[in-house]
């Protein structure tokens, strides 16, 4: 059985692998700015939306079951990433690693020990997990419009239906008053 401080040893190691890996990629070899994309998708959301998003930062998987590929940069790199995203001048962004390098380096010793990459990847976890957990309180705030704090099987039907959709108004009416509800694509 690996020893704890083997175990953490190892750990680091691979932690400080992972640095480096992000730190030797070339900034040149960088992918298109998507921002504008990403801008657009934001703005056409719907405001009955109900449902995640298929990213989120900081997690391995996306929604849809594929792998994140941006899983480690973002974990590493945690809110400064859009920086890097709307940039794409090298020299800045080599600028910007090494004022992140320096931030993971907290004795300032110009080398990052196991201990520090994994105070910082813990900060980033976080920073990531306290974003979704807001996100959460938005959505669940979309679904519970009374604000009980529950949610009744006909406040989750009618914000759904209205995802997908369907007048709002016309579904609650027909829920509140027991009305049939004809769910097709013809009586949107």
């Amino acid at each position: 059985m690996m020893s704890r401080q083997a175990f953490l040893c190892s750990l680091g190691s691979l932690y400080l692998s992972l640095l480096f890996i992000f730190l030797l990629m070339d900034v040149y070899a960088r992918p298109a700015n998507n921002s504008v994309l990403k801008e657009k998708a934001a703005d056409s959301k719907d405001e009955n939306e109900i449902l995640p998003p298929d990213h989120l930062n900081g997690v391995k998987m996306e929604m849809d079951g594929h792998l994140n590929k941006e899983f480690h940069q973002e974990v590493f790199l945690g809110k400064e990433m859009e920086e890097f995203e709307e940039d794409s001048e090298p020299r800045r962004n080599r600028k910007k690693l090494m004022v992140i390098f320096s931030k993971v380096d907290i004795n300032n010793d110009k080398k990052i020990s196991a201990k520090e990459m994994q105070r910082w990847i813990m900060e980033k976890t976080d920073e990531h997990f306290q974003e979704a957990v807001e996100e959460n309180k938005m959505h669940f705030r979309a679904v519970d419009p009374d604000g009980d704090g529950h949610v009744s099987w006909d406040e989750y039907k009618i914000k759904f239906l209205a995802s997908k959709g369907f007048n709002e108004k016309e579904i609650a009416e027909k829920i509140k008053n027991n009305e049939e509800l004809k769910i097709d694509e013809e009586s949107k």
